[in-house]
């Protein structure tokens, strides 16, 4: 009964191993999938040149902390 247990167990192992030997369509892990380059992203604070009057209703960082501590009369 051992042996016999011993034998299939053999011959299971064999057997499941056997498809990795083939080449049936399987993954290839030696290919490289190409990543595009990385791009840099438009720098979005910059202005354009000329008219400011866009800009005069914008606050500092200074200004906005000031305003969320103090409320909006510092």
């Amino acid at each position: 009964m051992r042996h016999k247990l011993l034998s299939m167990g053999m011959i299971l192992a064999v057997v499941g191993m056997l498809p990795a030997c083939t080449k049936l369509g399987g993954p290839d892990e030696f290919s490289v999938l190409k990543n595009p380059p990385l791009v840099v992203p438009p720098d979005y604070h910059l202005r354009p040149p000329g008219d400011e009057s866009a800009v005069k209703g914008a606050f500092t960082p200074q200004e906005i902390a000031k305003r969320a501590l103090f409320g909006n009369k510092a």
